[in-house]
């Protein structure tokens, strides 16, 4: 079991495929996502947040009219687009989206993980076989056994794996966040069914720079600072004799000896 106490990022899929805007299935609007993420891995690197990240390996995307879940989709419709092939460009992670102490897992189907989990590693980065994550057996596990705060969900494609992580995660009892203005999406249409369906399960949203104002390292020393002081002043008043005890004790000391 990998506990840990603070939040942890879960950046999906933040490829030059993806984000960049000649990449071969860049989401919508892919330059306004720019900005959010590199934002939201500079928290990450000052607070030393750990950040678990998964990237497409020669995926093939599903067709213009393929049945998406819980969309609009035909059945059978056109061939989709082979992206992410490892030999090329567009498999590489966004530059801003990569940590110094980072570990990469190769496609593979085993399902050992590092047994000092973060301390020596910030950033794991899992390729993953399809759109699912959680038919990667190393990430499956991983996200299975540990234990955080808050997972800090963002990437991409919204109407596919963002949307999967996040059933699978609070199918797991794990709490979520949605980073609203990291995550992107090809079809803007099912992204917003995909949104509506997230919506319904009441996982909270943040914009980057309010999850920085929450769960930065002086953000949460100030709250356990805080919790600290309550805790103090809740044993002041359980010890406190009762009120009617110290007026007798004041009335007591007040009347003095007296000789007859």
């Amino acid at each position: 079991m990998l506990t840990i106490a603070g939040p942890v990022i879960l950046d999906l899929n933040t490829q030059r495929d993806l984000l960049s805007t000649d990449g071969a299935a860049a989401v919508f609007q892919a330059e306004k996502l720019h900005d959010p993420l590199r934002k939201l891995f500079v928290f990450a690197q000052r607070n030393q947040v750990p950040v678990i990240s998964t990237r497409f390996s020669h995926l093939l995307t599903p067709g213009r009219n393929s049945s998406m879940p819980g969309g609009r989709g035909m059945g059978e419709g056109a061939p989709g687009k082979l992206i992410c092939h490892p030999t090329a460009v567009g498999y590489q992670k966004m530059p801003f989206t990569t940590l110094r102490r980072r570990r990469e897992w190769p496609l593979d189907c085993g399902t050992d993980l590092p047994v000092d989990g973060f301390r020596t590693t910030q950033q794991y980065v899992f390729d993953l076989p399809s759109l699912n994550l959680f038919e990667c057996p190393r990430l499956d596990r991983m996200l299975s056994e540990s234990t955080a705060e808050v997972f800090l969900v963002a990437g991409m494609p919204l109407e596919w794996t963002v949307r999967t992580a996040v059933l699978g995660m609070l199918a797991r009892r794990h709490k979520v966040l949605m980073v609203s203005d990291c995550l992107g999406m090809w079809d803007p249409y099912e992204g917003d069914m995909a949104l509506r369906q997230v919506e319904s399960k009441n996982v909270e949203w943040l914009t980057v720079e309010q999850v920085g104002d929450r769960f930065s390292q002086a953000a949460r020393l100030r709250a356990s600072r805080a919790a600290r002081a309550a805790a103090r002043a809740q044993v002041r008043m359980a010890t406190a004799p009762p009120a009617s005890t110290k007026l007798a004790m004041k009335t007591a000391k007040g009347r003095g000896a007296f000789r007859v």
